[in-house]
């Protein structure tokens, strides 16, 4: 080889050389320059973790102090998969401590990834007791996450109005969903430090979160357990689909109790079970309206509790007959006889005389037709007809609670105005004062009601004398109500000849109420078996509602919440 030719092949080596140092310097000034941000972003992504977990959630207490729900400390746990040693006594393990099935533990502790939960919202009890067999095992790979468990210190009580919390400290249902935002607060970051290998070398919190704000109720937990135990009683005994009972206070319109049968539990975990259905849905209120379209006469003077009817049955309205309960005739009556016994025929009448504009008015005044704002979720605003689309017919059927539907607690509300003299209270069952809503009759109106009420109770004849017949406690508080026996509209249209809904509403003493008690049982059958007088007869709301009231009553007076 010439001597020129070795300075031609060096300098193509040279120039080959820097042909690639310039490519390696380029691949790095793209590496570190123009992507330098990318390329960091992606090697964070694979060593470091950020873990989100929920903050103390705040406590809900009842209007005593009493916590129903709070927050108490306890694991999330997670898994490095890749990291961690002696799988299959971790399995066995994993559905020991922690109760899961044999396919999803094994699924959890075999799956390819850096980070698998395990569980979250673990009790600190059963959490401890992982970790120190897991120690004692030899199994590796665990993460504890310190967080926090939702319990229920009173059992299960009200959970239709409590709701529940998921895994991830976040309301579902009820107040939980509700007042969601105020009672989780922030959540807390924890960061995960992984070294090349993927393994865990460091665990700490970037931030600890803002614990949730408390929340008081109106609700009263020894009125709500009293409440539970009687509608379950009712809904058992009168055979029943479904029962509720509501209790409130007439001058604030504070909740004091909401209770309903079935129950979610462990072992009906049915969600429908979460909505408390006297907010939710509607029904057909049967003759409690009647104490309503007769206040709103009494008021406007048209009546009198003296005013005398012609009760007889039936009674035509736009070439339609109306019957009263079993098609019984009383003769010329007064409106009082007429409230005692229930008579239909009597309060189309009163009906008919109010118009449909003016009856129109005061069931709007009485908060009818439109959500009462209370602070459940998925309140129902009820049916309502404007005026202009009401007939006689549509008058007439109204007065004793057809071609309405109403909420349990709209028709509560509706009572407590009658009870404190007029006043539409705004129903809440967060404490605290509320506005009223409107003026809706005369307190001079409201009495005459109430002592009317008070005598279908007292009568042995009245539609509501069951409440004394079984409570010892309710003979000495002279209490006043009104029973309802309504018929159950069929999706085909028409009405059910096999089930009715039965209500009654009570408050005592009627001359200065200090509480409202409705109970509601829907799907009853609509006769039963009397094996005494060995005969098939009709069911009422008066027969079945009413001895539940009764038994309500019996039940705070044994515990000396309510006395003469």
């Amino acid at each position: 080889m010439t001597k020129e030719q070795a300075l031609k092949r060096a300098a193509l080596a040279f120039a080959l050389l820097g042909l690639g140092a310039l490519a390696i310097v380029g691949r790095l000034v793209q590496l570190q320059v123009l992507q330098h941000d990318h390329w960091a972003a992606l090697a964070k992504a694979v060593q470091e973790d950020v873990v989100i977990i929920p903050q103390r959630r705040g406590t809900i207490y009842d209007r005593s102090g009493l916590p129903l729900a709070q927050d108490v400390p306890g694991y999330s746990i997670a898994l490095d998969n890749y990291h961690m040693t002696k799988p299959e006594l971790l399995v066995g393990l994993l559905q020991e401590v922690l109760g899961l099935a044999p396919d999803e533990a094994a699924a959890k502790v075999y799956r390819e990834s850096y980070f698998t939960w395990l569980a979250r919202g673990v009790d600190k009890e059963a959490g401890d007791r992982l970790r120190e067999q897991a120690r004692e095992l030899g199994i590796r790979g665990l993460l504890f996450f310190d967080t926090w468990v939702r319990s229920y210190p009173q059992g299960l009580l009200a959970p239709e109005v409590l709701g529940v919390v998921g895994v991830d400290g976040q309301g579902l249902e009820g107040l939980e969903l509700a007042f969601d935002e105020l009672l989780r607060g922030s959540p807390a970051r924890y960061h995960v430090l992984r070294g090349r290998d993927g393994r865990v070398y460091d665990l700490w919190v970037e931030d600890p979160g803002t614990p949730g704000q408390d929340l008081a109720l109106a609700l009263d937990a020894r009125f709500q357990r009293v409440c539970e135990e009687k509608v379950a009683w009712g809904v058992e005994t009168f055979k029943a689909g479904r029962g509720f009972a509501l209790i409130m206070d007439p001058e604030s319109g504070a909740v004091l109790a909401l209770a309903q049968y079935p129950r979610f539990t462990p072992d009906t975990p049915d969600p429908a079970l979460l909505h408390s259905w006297a907010v939710t849905d509607v029904f057909e209120p049967g003759s409690t309206f009647k104490a309503l379209v007769g206040l709103a006469a009494l008021d406007q003077g048209l009546i009198t509790p003296d005013t005398m009817f012609n009760g007889d049955s039936p009674y035509i309205v736009d070439g339609v007959r109306i019957e009263n309960a079993t098609g019984k005739s009383y003769g010329t009556i007064t409106f009082r006889a007429a409230i005692v016994w229930s008579v239909n025929t009597v309060l189309l009448q009163v009906a008919l005389r109010l118009g449909a504009e003016r009856l129109y008015d005061y069931l709007v005044r009485m908060g009818f037709g439109r959500p009462t704002g209370i602070e459940l979720p998925g309140e129902a605003a009820g049916i309502l007809k404007p005026p202009e689309e009401w007939r006689d017919l549509d008058l007439a059927v109204a007065s004793f609670g057809q071609g309405v539907a109403v909420t349990g607690v709209q028709l509560g509300t509706a009572f407590c105005a009658l009870a404190n003299g007029g006043t539409l209270p705004r129903p809440h069952i967060i404490a605290g004062h509320q506005e009223s809503v409107c003026e809706v009759a005369s307190p001079s109106a409201c009495s005459s009601m109430r002592e009317m009420m008070r005598a279908a109770v007292a009568s042995p004849s009245g539609t509501c004398h069951w409440i004394e017949q079984v409570s010892e406690a309710a003979r000495g508080l002279e209490v006043a109500a009104k029973s309802g026996t309504g018929q159950k509209a069929v999706p085909e249209g028409g009405y059910s000849n096999e089930y009715v809904f039965g209500d009654v509403v009570a408050m005592f003493p009627w001359y200065s109420p200090q509480y409202v008690i409705l109970v509601g049982y829907d799907d009853l059958p609509a006769k039963r078996w009397n094996p005494y007088e060995e005969q098939v007869e009709y069911v009422w709301g008066g027969s079945t509602a009413g001895p539940t009231v009764g038994q309500i009553i019996q039940g705070l007076a044994e515990l000396g919440l309510i006395s003469p």
